[in-house]
């Protein structure tokens, strides 16, 4: 499957006055296929990400522009086709609390592929929570009662149950610790290999990106200004910061050596 995104422009109180419209996003063209990349979108607080991230999986609506999945065009909530969209390309928020609902962790995850219609949700919910390492013990158990860690994974595993063909993330290791995001990164890796999904993640952690990234999408001033790789990026020092972002710390422990080799060579 593809998503692409032509001449895509979003705000959120659209007027009659043109003139007087405030885009979170202007002219957005964007090419995404199902063929295993991990793509992180990353820019500053307010540059329209999560926005993005919206409109990929038909939560928002273009303003002007054209969102294609499938062939199929985005165009209201209306729409006959939403729910195949949101099948193929899922989405896992923030805060997984916002998407966590019922009594036991088991029939939470099954809601999504029972909704869906697929068949033996409940094996397709256990298949999922194996993967993401949630122990049997759980499943019977109120997902609210779980630490917050176990919550987003519980999450997770509520949209793979799907069996979505594009998996989207918004701040995924936001509040964990080192060792718990180190944790989280290798479990997104895991699902990655497993079955070669594409994953999106909308970050604003440098170290992530840099540890799971094949593709990089910056955003900024409404539009996409970057679209590649990590190595491109991160190679252009006064570029990174001139859009608000950082190096991660490899990189900035990479340059200090190099520094030090120079002046060591130097006596």
């Amino acid at each position: 499957m593809a998503v692409d995104l032509s001449k895509v422009a979003f705000t959120y109180n659209p007027n009659k006055k043109e003139s007087k419209n405030v885009y979170v996003l202007k002219d957005i063209n964007l090419h995404i296929e199902n063929k295993g990349e991990i793509i992180c979108i990353v820019g500053h607080t307010g540059s329209g990400k999560s926005t993005l991230m919206q409109l990929l999986n038909a939560l928002l609506f273009p303003t002007k522009g054209e969102v294609k999945v499938d062939d199929i065009v985005i165009k209201s909530k209306n729409n006959k086709n939403l729910k195949y969209i949101r099948k193929k390309i899922g989405l896992v928020f923030q805060f997984p609390e916002y998407q966590l609902f019922e009594e036991t962790v088991l029939k939470d995850v099954a809601f999504g592929p029972a909704n869906f219609g697929l068949d033996n949700p409940e094996e397709r919910a256990k298949k999922a929570l194996q993967l993401l390492s949630i122990e049997e013990n759980r499943y019977n158990k109120n997902p609210y009662h779980c630490s917050g860690g176990q919550m987003r994974k519980i999450a997770i595993a509520g949209i793979i149950a799907s069996d979505p063909e594009i998996l989207i993330l918004d701040e995924p290791t936001v509040g964990l610790d080192p060792l718990a995001k180190e944790d989280f990164v290798n479990l997104l890796k895991q699902i990655h290999e497993k079955d070669n999904r594409t994953i999106i993640i909308v970050t604003h952690d440098m170290d992530v990106l840099w540890n799971i990234a094949t593709r990089v999408l910056v955003v900024d001033d409404e539009q996409i200004v970057f679209d590649g790789s990590k190595y491109d990026l991160f190679k252009n020092e006064e570029y990174v910061y001139s859009h608000s972002l950082d190096l991660p710390n490899i990189v900035k422990i990479m340059k200090e050596i190099k520094n030090i080799t120079k002046e060591v060579s130097c006596l």
